[in-house]
């Protein structure tokens, strides 16, 4: 039984590269159904400004207060809370927070539908009229969420830096002017391409794993569900293992 649910999701992940093989094929060539995307644009990336504005921003008043008690403790020094809370918010932290949020909140949604439309018969009703689910339904979700995932990425690094700044200069006495010209020592222009290109990569595969879920999901209300239990955790993973390798790829060219 655990084998054939294991094979299960191989196959899975098989038709999520499949489907994004053939998002970037429609990349290339079109047609890029931009009205549909700008649609998707604001419900993808607008609908998540708020969590994704919260949580990092919450995420950088913790970080600074525990980096900040650490060093007090370990070296009777917080000079350095500047550099060390940029370096870990632009190169880990700011990347990680928005694309796992994206996971729950947009690829769950796009699993439930697509999954809705496959158990109602829809995706049948698009075959007899010739109509491609990935040209027509997934392609502009994709893009809209490749592209939010990058934008809501800058806004949550800037976000949390921001807030770690606050926190530094009303808790431990900093000076705004002082704390940006520290943090500048430690992030450069490469930090930041690094980021993006992080970004762009985890909203790129969240949508293909999300979809193929939705494409194999079987059994009625309830296999809405498991599926995009399955989906979540599946893209979650992905992200995890994703941001492993690019960090250390990164670090070596870096």
């Amino acid at each position: 039984m655990d084998f054939r649910i294991f094979y299960r999701h191989l196959r899975t992940l098989y038709l999520a590269l499949q489907l994004l093989k053939k998002l970037f094929h429609q990349l290339s060539t079109g047609p890029h159904r931009q009205k549909e995307f700008m649609n998707q644009m604001e419900i993808i990336g607008l609908g998540s400004l708020p969590i994704i504005s919260i949580a990092t921003g919450f995420t950088g008043l913790v970080m600074t207060s525990e980096i900040a008690w650490h060093m007090d403790f370990a070296l009777s020094n917080v000079s350095m809370i500047p550099g060390f809370t940029g370096q870990f918010v632009v190169r880990e932290l700011g990347i990680a927070v928005p694309a796992l949020l994206m996971v729950s909140k947009v690829g769950a949604s796009l699993t439930a539908e697509l999954a809705s439309m496959r158990i109602t018969e829809q995706l049948d009703a698009f075959k007899l009229l010739k109509i491609d689910v990935v040209s027509y339904h997934i392609f502009p979700r994709w893009a809209a969420c490749t592209v939010s995932t990058v934008c809501l990425t800058l806004i949550s690094i800037a976000i949390t830096i921001i807030i770690a700044m606050l926190t530094a200069v009303t808790k431990y006495h900093f000076n705004s002017q002082e704390y940006f010209n520290t943090l500048a020592q430690f992030i450069n222009s490469m930090d930041l391409l690094c980021a993006v290109t992080k970004s762009a990569i985890f909203g790129a595969v969240i949508p293909p794993i999300a979809c193929a879920y939705a494409l194999k999901c079987e059994g009625g209300a309830q296999g809405v569900g498991q599926a995009t239990t399955d989906a979540v955790v599946s893209c979650t993973l992905a992200v995890i293992t994703l941001d492993f390798i690019l960090t250390a790829i990164f670090s070596a060219l870096l």
